[in-house]
Parts: structure tokens; C-alpha cells; sequence
């Protein structure tokens, strides 16, 4: 593609439709690698926060606001509902995600896609 009057050459093309099964597999890895993340930077700030006594702090400050003899935080019940509740999120994430291309493909179809111009620098 050659430069004409100083401009990129461009092409034009219009994506039409996304594959849902795709959308799907790329989701489900992708919120699995951030769940992932997310567990062990929990389980790295937990461990931070037990060795300069931020857990103790916010124990001792839970049971005074409620009046409580026994409170106390454990890592185990944690990571679990962490993980529970990430695991909702994900799945949440993955379907958002699939809905969204199915909306996009039943819209595609009413207005004909998205128009993509693809445009290029270099002369052949």
C-alpha cells in the first residue's frame, strides 16, 4: 500500500461477530489467573499484617465496639470465604463477559457490525 498525499493507505474491515465459546475459554482463564493473584497477595498481606500486629489491633478493636469477650480472626475461614467469594465473582465475570458477546452478536446483526480501518505507515 502506497502513501497518498502524505497519508497512510488504510483498509476497512467490519467484525461482524465474536465467537462465544472463545470469549468463554479466555474468560475463564483469565478471572482464574486473577483469582490466583489475588490469593496469594491475600495470603503475603495477611502474613504482613500478623507480623507487625495489625490482626491483634483489629481484633482488640472489634470486640471493644461490640462488646465482645472473644473475637479473633482466623487465616484459614478467611482464605476459604476469600476464596469462595472470589470464586463467585468469577463466575460472574465469565458470564458478563459471554452475554456481552451474545448481545454483541444479535446487535451486529441489526446494524452490521463494527467498522475497523486498519491503516498503514510502511509503502510496499
Amino acid at each position: 500500500m502506497a502513501k497518498a498525499n502524505g497519508r497512510a493507505a488504510h483498509n476497512q474491515m467490519v467484525l461482524r461477530r465474536i465467537d462465544v465459546v472463545s470469549v468463554f475459554k479466555v474468560s475463564v482463564v483469565f478471572y482464574m489467573c486473577v483469582l490466583a493473584v489475588l490469593i496469594v497477595a491475600g495470603a503475603v498481606l495477611w502474613n504482613v499484617a500478623a507480623a507487625f500486629g495489625v490482626i491483634t489491633t483489629v481484633e482488640k478493636m472489634v470486640r471493644s465496639l461490640f462488646a465482645l469477650t472473644s473475637f479473633q480472626l482466623q487465616p484459614v475461614p478467611a482464605l476459604v470465604w476469600g476464596s469462595v467469594i472470589g470464586g463467585a465473582v468469577c463466575f460472574l465475570g465469565v458470564v458478563f463477559n459471554v452475554a456481552a458477546a451474545v448481545f454483541y452478536n444479535l446487535i451486529s446483526d441489526v446494524v452490521g457490525g463494527v467498522r475497523i480501518m486498519i491503516a498503514s505507515d510502511q509503502e510496499v
